[in-house]
């Protein structure tokens, strides 16, 4: 292989010369006036190797790195795999790239060049796709391939807040809500940095109705038990009979996503759903408390109280109870949690990154989750629940 292409979805573009340059700092590095070319120069003894990254933005390339695009998620698109999720996350980034830099080297790019590859990647967040079709993570793990392989169980995808964030007008309330956060995580001993932005003003944020907060809290219950009870070795008819007992005292058929009624109907649903849709508990325990069912939220380290939530649905016992009993929070209090989440999340993903331990005994799995209820309680990226993203 002597060419391979990382894409990205970065406002500043500047950044992607700037990771060049500090992962090659001990070479010599060219790089062309209009900033679009840097070419790398290995020089040792007797041999040379030339490197050259190419640079085009949705900017710079026009129509061009529109069709590009286009062209790649159709060709993702297509491919028919068993890792659904991660192919679905995977077109999720596709449609949000902003540049791609091509690679070339004038000769083959062995495995210490490719970590050096690599290396660039993990610093501006880029999916690497390789001549073979395969598309890999910043890490070099296949994310996926023409024959519908993965080497993941999920795939985050990856915006930069300076892209996605552009939108958000900064308030002093925003900017107080940060300020606190930053001050809660500094004394936890969790890693914070003053330049990730606010998040939506109070006068621009928009909190789900409490029907759809109700509906979703049932729907993120049930599903989560019947992934539970099928994770731990249940039997399928069983579970179906359990749950459709429970759904109907709920009247909650029409609760469910695309991609839920989809595993609820799955007649040989995989390990790694069953897992997946388990971990909702952790998203349905925001909602009891956006709802007043749960006290607080406690600090992210350990997973929610799973038969405190089953039993907030079984002691309710229909769906007007559970909705009447219901008392949604202010904005303020939702606002300040998501703030929170959001920094916790960006901690985790910053230390991932960096393969260095998550921080302050926070538990990523569940910060994620967590992130994901809040993030579609405040109508973020006016995403329905299947599609909700947890940028950090």
């Amino acid at each position: 292989m002597q060419h391979c292409t990382l894409y990205v979805s970065m406002k500043d573009d500047s950044k992607i010369i700037e990771a060049i340059l500090d992962t090659f700092g001990d070479k010599q590095v060219q790089t062309s006036e209009d900033g679009h070319q840097v070419t790398v120069i290995d020089k040792k003894l007797f041999s040379k190797r030339t490197t050259t990254f190419s640079i085009m933005t949705k900017e710079t390339g026009g129509e061009s790195f529109a069709n590009m695009i286009r062209g790649m998620y159709g060709y993702n698109d297509q491919i028919d795999t068993p890792h659904q999720t991660v192919k679905e996350k995977l077109l999720l980034q596709i449609s949000a790239l902003t540049a791609a830099i091509g690679i070339v080297a004038d000769k083959e790019i062995d495995n210490k060049s490719f970590a050096k590859i690599l290396e660039v990647a993990a610093k501006i967040h880029a999916v690497v796709f390789l001549p073979t079709g395969d598309m890999l993570d910043n890490q070099g793990r296949l994310v996926l391939n023409v024959e519908g392989e993965s080497e993941l169980d999920d795939f985050r995808p990856t915006v930069t807040v300076d892209l996605i964030d552009a939108h958000i007008k900064a308030t002093p309330e925003g900017e107080a809500r940060k300020r606190r956060t930053m001050e809660l995580l500094t004394e936890q001993g969790i890693p914070v940095i003053d330049h990730l932005p606010v998040i939506v003003g109070d006068d621009d944020a928009l909190i789900r109705p409490k029907e759809e907060i109700v509906q979703r809290a049932i729907a993120l219950c049930m599903i989560a038990m019947y992934a539970g009870g099928l994770a731990e070795e249940g039997d399928l008819a069983r579970e179906r009979e359990f749950i459709h007992m429970i759904m109907e005292e709920y009247g909650a058929e029409s609760f469910f996503t695309e991609n839920e009624r989809a595993f609820l109907t799955d007649d040989n649903p995989d390990r790694t759903d069953m897992i997946q849709f388990a971990w909702m508990y952790e998203c349905c325990w925001v909602l009891l408390w956006a709802l007043g069912y749960v006290e607080q939220l406690d600090f992210p380290g350990d997973i929610c109280d799973v038969q405190s939530a089953i039993d907030v649905l079984r002691n309710a016992g229909d769906y007007d109870t559970f909705y009447n009993n219901a008392v949604v929070r202010t904005k303020a209090e939702i606002l300040e949690q998501t703030d929170r989440i959001y920094r916790y999340d960006w901690a985790c993903v910053n230390e991932r990154i960096n393969n260095r331990s998550i921080p302050g005994g926070l538990n990523d799995e569940v910060v994620v989750e967590r992130h994901r209820a809040f993030n579609w309680l405040i109508c973020y990226m006016d995403a329905d629940w299947d599609h909700v993203r947890t940028d950090t």
